[in-house]
């Protein structure tokens, strides 16, 4: 948390394979290029960017999975 702003963490799961969607995504939310052979991200997401995330949900380029580490 920095500034009063806080962070959402989840898991990004890539449903699109075009590699160009991809790294758009990736740069607009700063996420690392890390991806698990399961096709997942961790990410950590900006408040004010969760609205757009969940936008980009609905199109099918991804999907916002919420996993509890245990």
């Amino acid at each position: 948390m920095k500034g009063g702003e806080w962070e959402m963490k989840t898991t990004i799961y890539w449903v699109t394979k075009d590699v160009g969607n991809i790294q758009r995504i990736r740069e607009k939310f700063n996420l690392s290029a890390d991806t698990t052979l399961n096709g997942e991200t961790p990410a950590e997401i900006r408040e004010e960017d969760i609205p757009l995330l969940r936008e980009t949900e609905k199109r099918g380029f991804i999907q916002i999975r919420n996993k509890n580490e245990v």
